[in-house]
């Protein structure tokens, strides 16, 4: 009677275990509930200062518990606002790396003005199909700024020189001109991030002469310190030495 009770005990202890282990599959095999919600995140590499378009973003879903703070969640919400920072593909749009217009249009002059750096001015010029370098330049780009024009030395004698007149100037933005002779060459405008006194060399070369970009290395910040190059110097005996 006694062995009858220990085997009964022994089956309700294997029925508790057993129902304890079922119960403990089932919680384990059941998927949790993780809320999601997207986040907009760079799709490629997007330059400081300029403005974000639609086609530059995408969106990931994130867990709300891993979100971050200020992140956006929808890329209308992003386009037309201005890039504080270098961003590279995979980063995270938030509120600290942008800046947003204070217009709704996203073409609008407050849109421009926040692409300008800190003691610039934005800069219109005139530049054909050669001298932007085949149109490459796109913003965010770097170039520097040739200017050539006919000036009179100190006893009044023409010459031509050609001057390295800035250095490392931001591309803000680049336009078609109108042109009304469909047989000419279309010219664009290049909106350049410039000093006054930059500005105001450019805007003479411009009117007086011609002007020339030369598209820069985004790692490569040097400083020239070049002399106006004229004609004349083409009959120097050391000309490929100097000007390797």
């Amino acid at each position: 009677m006694q062995r009858k009770g220990f085997l009964i005990l022994a089956l309700i202890c294997g029925l508790i275990a057993a129902g304890s282990t079922y119960i403990f599959l089932s919680g384990t095999q059941r998927s949790p509930q993780i809320s999601l919600k997207p986040l907009v995140i760079a799709k490629g590499n997007i330059p400081a200062r300029s403005v974000i378009k639609a086609e530059q973003l995408t969106t990931k879903d994130i867990p709300n518990e891993a979100y971050p703070v200020g992140g956006a969640s929808s890329i209308q919400s992003v386009v037309g606002s201005v890039a504080l920072v270098n961003l590279t593909s995979g980063d995270s749009i938030v509120n600290s790396v942008i800046e947003h217009p204070t217009s709704n249009d996203n073409n609008s002059a407050a849109s421009s003005a926040l692409t300008v750096p800190d003691g610039k001015r934005a800069v219109a010029i005139p530049i054909g199909l050669v001298s932007g370098v085949g149109f490459m330049v796109k913003p965010g780009d770097h170039v520097d700024i040739l200017v050539t024009m006919e000036v009179k030395d100190s006893s009044g004698n023409s010459q031509t020189v050609t001057t390295l007149a800035a250095q490392d100037a931001l591309v803000l933005s680049n336009g078609e001109s109108s042109v009304s002779d469909k047989t000419k060459v279309e010219a664009k405008s290049y909106t350049l991030a410039l000093t006054v006194p930059q500005a105001m060399v450019i805007t003479l070369g411009s009117e007086k002469g011609s002007l020339r970009l030369l598209l820069r290395n985004p790692a490569n910040t040097d400083q020239q310190v070049d002399a106006p190059f004229t004609a004349s110097q083409f009959l120097d005996p050391n000309y490929f030495n100097r000007y390797k």
